[in-house]
């Protein structure tokens, strides 16, 4: 993983961090940062897990993004993320 920044399959954008290990599962996990459209924040997520649900952009893709409205951008990740967790409840 030699990107920076990646877009989660619901929307949200992110930066890369770091590789680590976790104490509990012995597992490799990786650290990322939120940067749009919420508040920033960092996260922790199984390496496999983060690999099947984020994919590359550009950091000019990530700018352009934060030039934009973020109550619509918030939105539009909101209702993605509903729709994806209806259709998993099946």
């Amino acid at each position: 993983m030699s990107q920076v920044h990646y877009r989660h399959m619901d929307g949200g954008l992110y930066r890369f961090v770091a590789h680590a290990m976790s104490a509990d599962t012995d597992r490799e996990v990786v650290i990322y940062e939120h940067l749009w459209p919420f508040e920033p924040g960092l996260w922790v997520r199984d390496r496999k897990e983060f690999e099947a649900r984020f994919s590359p952009v550009s950091t000019e893709t990530v700018e352009a993004a934060q030039r934009g409205d973020r109550e619509a951008a918030q939105a539009m990740v909101n209702a993605a993320k509903a729709a994806r967790r209806a259709l998993k409840a099946g």
